[in-house]
């Protein structure tokens, strides 16, 4: 195969299971990429990724503007019901708005607020471990590594955790508007459906607070000030949407990534038995391995160059953090998993302004999670081949969406 007919094409579920040789070939060969399938250039380089990332002027992260023209003229109602608060999450926006809310969002999602967790992160751990059974098959991702982060989050928020299910369900209908979701049905209809459903609730609970403030993070959201203003309802719903999805989606991904990295790996899982204070290292390599994040959506905001490629104003562009954490130029034997890997310098996050603020509740998350399943089970397998298996179809977020294992006794 030529470089002129390499592609990158999610839509070929290999492909989306295991991109990690397209990519080895387009970092070597052709690092900024245009990707007919994708309708935009594939950035699979560190180095051009990190400059992208970091660089607002000339990489917009409004990317809707762009979405609101390429819709069907059947879904512009439904459309603008869900971009009336996707407009509110700051990863959408750009400086200044974004300054702006991730100040707000920043004064109340910091690194005490997510430390006073660890105790519910062990709480419900060890809750739903408890249910878990050993030496028969399960789908780890229904039962456990979707129900623990969600949770998490619902007490962060102040839901009651017995919606936790009809309230990811509506934000997984929402995520359909801006995840590739090629094929589904009704996909309009089903995101303004989530969206109008969760907007209901989050309203009523804004209400609430304010008449009968908590010590939770939507009443400390509700009282946040900067330069004296406050957030609207509309952005308060909008932020609480955004935490919602990301606090949950990606942990979930971390913790079957690094269960699917162990069973592949049964000396590294024999090596974090034997040392538990090793996880934090650990974890920091299963966020590099296989990412719970596939890429980064930008806009280029004005013509410019990146690697040897002229890239126009009003292209899209896609940073593959997934790529970019197996770069050979930074990381020494970067198929390998190395628990012991330090330095890590991994953007499994992302980098630059919209780094996320969730990560060390993720850390803390995947550290307390794996720590508790290694401790209680002697061996973990797959069971059935990866191959059988389909991944989230997603731009955004990855990792499967079943996760057959079998834990040991």
């Amino acid at each position: 195969m030529t470089v002129d007919e390499l592609t990158y094409d999610p839509s070929d579920p290999a492909v989306l299971r295991n991109p990690h040789p397209v990519f080895a070939r387009l970092r070597a060969e052709d690092p900024v990429h245009w990707s007919d399938p994708m309708s935009g250039w594939i950035v699979t380089g560190y180095d051009d990724i990190l400059d992208g990332l970091t660089d607002s002027e000339v990489y917009s992260a409004e990317r809707l503007t762009n979405v609101r023209k390429h819709l069907p003229a059947a879904a512009h109602t439904a459309a603008e019901e869900v971009l009336r608060y996707l407009n509110s999450w700051m990863v959408f926006r750009d400086p200044p708005d974004h300054t702006r809310l991730r100040r707000h969002m920043a004064n109340v999602l910091n690194l005490p607020t997510f430390e006073a967790l660890r105790g519910t992160v062990s709480e419900l751990t060890t809750m739903l471990l408890d249910k878990v059974p050993g030496d028969e098959t399960i789908d780890m991702l229904p039962s456990f590594s979707i129900m623990l982060p969600g949770m998490v989050v619902m007490e962060l928020m102040g839901v009651d955790r017995d919606r936790l299910l009809e309230v990811k369900s509506w934000s997984d209908d929402m995520m359909l508007f801006i995840g590739s979701a090629r094929g589904v049905p009704d996909k309009y209809e089903r995101a303004r459906h989530g969206a109008v459903s969760m907007a209901t609730l989050f309203k009523e609970l804004i209400a609430r607070r304010r008449a009968d403030p908590q010590g939770d993070m939507l009443s400390q959201l509700i009282l946040s000030e900067v330069d004296g203003q406050t957030l609207e309802d509309d952005e308060l719903v909008g932020c609480l949407m955004m935490v919602l999805n990301g606090g949950h989606e990606t942990t979930a991904n971390l913790i079957n990534n690094s269960l699917m990295a162990l069973a592949h790996n049964p000396d590294a899982f024999a090596h974090l038995k034997a040392n538990p204070d090793a996880m934090p290292t650990a974890v920091e390599e299963f966020l590099r391995y296989d990412s719970p994040i596939l890429s980064i959506g930008r806009v280029v905001k004005e013509d410019t160059e990146l690697g040897d490629k002229e890239l126009t104003a009003g292209e899209r562009v896609f940073f593959m953090l997934l790529s970019a954490n197996r770069d050979e130029e930074v990381f020494d034997d970067p198929m390998k998993l190395d628990i012991t890997r330090d330095p890590n310098p991994h953007m499994a996050f992302g980098k630059g302004p919209h780094f996320c603020l969730g990560t060390p509740l993720a850390r803390i998350e995947g550290q307390i999670v794996l720590n508790e399943i290694i401790s209680r089970f002697s061996s973990i397998e797959m069971a059935e081949p990866v191959e059988n298996i389909t991944w989230i179809n997603s731009l955004v977020t990855r990792g499967p969406s079943r996760m057959p294992i079998r834990l040991g006794r």
